[in-house]
């Protein structure tokens, strides 16, 4: 630490971590001008557990100065973050609330917002479809004339010379209104559950990243469980080896040990901040961990043993609502094709028309109507670029709602025999748990009885923790698996406003 160029020893602020808060001491030299400053909860550069030391200043004076705005600032600030009120959060009871999660994400999710806005725009689709077409006005001046009047001199040629037409026209579609709604209505169909689908796809992604914090978290638990029992262990190498009843070569194996699962438990503490994250994206808002390793177990054995179905079925079919868009696809493009076919039928535009003649001098009829029709001849185009697009929409959904039905069944039933070799693998591992937890407090018992070693005890220790590893592991494929099948036969909650049957 630099001396001032005043020649006085500069004064330097310390933090100190403490379970209630921060302590701060203003320190010029050796002499403590200010400290004792509790509850002030501020990020440190060191890090939890660490000191922050920095220099202010080299001037008494004005060390004091700046430790009073230093205190004032800092107190403000920590008063400020104490008071915030904190955002919202999603906790391990909203975990449970699939219903709740669903809705969530049918409200702020940006991919099914973006679906369900294609579903609104589909809506008005609807109805403009539903709508007749506007009628035309029309107004002519006709009849002006220029240069000598026939019959020659007519006073005020202007006035008595034009005549005023004005008509009505309206288009009168034939045979084209009831494929063109039944199409919009299909369309409709389609995005609704598109934006549906959507919501399924982002629901098992959120679950599977709740499903990743337990893991995650049990991970954790575990292998913390496993290094402390490491290090108890390598703690009784170093003193055998100290005594020379341990090579050196095994001390130096063990300790190698030892890191290793110091690496694994922070990768798992990473791979739950990676979870949760993950989790928070999904959601804008945070995730939390779960309370404890028992909230956790909580969470996924239920989900794992609930029953599901292992094979394909007409209901699973109906349930998906991406196979539901492809029929609305299906019925849309079939409609669109009769569209097209009957553009051969030409529409007609009927007119009803008045004109006020005041060309009486050459005997013309002052007020007369003109009623008329306008039909065009379909001997060019006659829809065959709209009858060839819609057979090609209507191939192509065929063949992809083929593929997707195969898929699904492929996926439960794959995924329903692999989850039942995973329970199988489960109590098979629950087993082998139940006779390690027993070999594990006979050690126990019997160190205390002076018959085993502390060493023997650890040793039976770790093997028994070791197993709980190779089951957090089984428990996540389980609950990962039963997710395929639940996402396979569509099993999740419909957000309320869809199942009311209510809009996009």
């Amino acid at each position: 630490m630099a001396h001032s160029r005043w020649g006085r020893k500069p004064m330097v602020i310390r933090a100190f971590p403490e379970s209630s808060g921060r302590r701060f001491e203003f320190k010029l030299g050796r002499s403590v001008y200010w400290r004792s400053f509790e509850g002030f909860v501020l990020p440190m550069p060191g890090g939890p557990g660490q000191t922050a030391e920095r220099t202010v200043c080299g001037a008494p004076n004005a060390c004091r100065v700046g430790a009073l705005v230093a205190v004032a600032v800092w107190g403000a600030a920590a008063v400020r973050a104490q008071t915030a009120p904190a955002g919202p959060v999603l906790t391990p009871a909203d975990y449970v609330d699939e219903s709740a999660l669903a809705e969530l994400l049918w409200q702020r999710s940006p991919e099914v917002l973006e679906a369900r806005t294609a579903a609104g725009t589909a809506a008005s689709e609807v109805t403009r479809a539903g709508l007749y077409p506007n009628p035309q006005l029309d107004f002519t001046w006709g009849t002006i004339p220029v240069g000598r009047t026939n019959p020659p001199h007519l006073d005020d040629a202007l006035d008595h010379v034009p005549n005023y037409t004005g008509g009505l026209s309206e288009l009168i579609e034939i045979a084209k209104r009831g494929p063109r709604q039944a199409a919009t209505v299909a369309e409709l169909q389609r995005a609704r559950a598109q934006a549906l689908s959507a919501l399924a796809q982002r629901f098992f992604e959120l679950l599977g990243a709740v499903g990743h914090i337990a893991k995650a978290q049990l991970r954790v638990a575990v292998t913390t469980e496993l290094v402390q029992a490491s290090a108890e262990l390598l703690e009784l190498d170093r003193v055998r080896a100290a005594k020379g009843d341990l090579a050196a070569i095994d001390l130096d194996r063990a300790e190698v040990e030892h890191l290793h699962l110091v690496a694994s438990r922070d990768a798992a503490a990473t791979d739950l901040e990676e979870a949760r994250a993950a989790c928070g994206t999904m959601v804008g808002r945070p995730c939390t961990a779960f309370e404890s390793t028992k909230a956790t177990r909580g969470f996924i054995e239920p989900a794992i043993a609930a029953a599901l179905p292992a094979t394909w079925s007409d209901d699973a079919e109906r349930r998906r609502p991406d196979i539901a868009a492809l029929d609305a696809t299906l019925e849309a493009a079939t409609q669109r094709r009769v569209l097209g076919e009957r553009r051969a039928i030409p529409d007609v535009t009927a007119r009803v028309g008045y004109t006020y003649d005041s060309f009486v001098a050459s005997g013309n009829q002052r007020n007369s109507l003109a009623v008329g029709v306008q039909v065009p001849l379909p001997v060019l185009d006659q829809g065959q670029a709209d009858v060839a697009a819609a057979t090609a929409t209507l191939v192509r959904a065929q063949q992809t709602r083929q593929s997707l039905v195969e898929a699904g069944r492929l996926s439960l039933e794959s995924a329903a025999h692999r989850r039942e070799l995973l329970n199988q693998r489960l109590e098979h591992l629950e087993l082998a748990l139940g006779k390690a937890r027993g070999v594990r407090d006979a050690m126990v018992a019997a160190q205390r009885r002076g018959g085993a070693s502390m060493i023997d005890v650890l040793l039976a220790r770790r093997a028994y923790e070791e197993l709980l590893l190779d089951r957090v592991d089984l428990l996540g494929d389980a609950y990962e698996t039963t997710l395929k099948i639940r996402q396979s036969a569509a099993l999740f909650p419909h957000p309320r406003e869809r199942a009311e049957g209510g809009g996009p």
